[in-house]
């Protein structure tokens, strides 16, 4: 369980300073892995890290904290597969204007232990 709240935390930190290599390395790298944003549906890794990470959130916020408000409960399905779901919000500051913008609502994350890696496949954010 340590070993997914890990990859939780550095998902986290990884959306705050939007490194493009950490936030890749997170995920499975398969072109089955999915993000669903609040407004749209990204597949694949590279469209994760290309339309997500960088079209989406580095393009739309010059800041972003994405802040777990509770700790991530754990679902363990399988030896390697489990779900993670926790409530959420962001602050952050538009780069656009700079002004200060932030959602609120439930992640829900399904990771898969590969070569004893624990890496993300799916991410879903829904919004209060």
């Amino acid at each position: 369980m340590s070993e997914i709240k890990d990859l939780v935390n550095r998902y986290i930190a990884a959306i705050h300073s939007q490194d493009k290599q950490e936030f890749r390395s997170l995920w499975s790298g398969s072109d089955a892995d999915t993000m669903i944003s609040v407004a749209k549906v990204y597949c694949g890794t590279d469209s994760i890290v290309s339309n997500f990470l960088i079209g989406a959130i580095q393009k739309a916020y010059k800041e972003i904290t994405l802040i777990a408000d509770e700790e991530p409960e754990i679902h363990q399905l399988t030896e390697d597969t489990a779900i993670v779901i926790f409530r959420y919000h962001t602050e952050c500051i538009k780069r656009q204007d700079d002004s200060a913008y932030g959602i609120s609502g439930i992640e829900t994350q399904v990771v898969k232990c590969i070569d004893g890696q624990w890496k993300l496949c799916h991410v879903h954010y829904s919004k209060k």
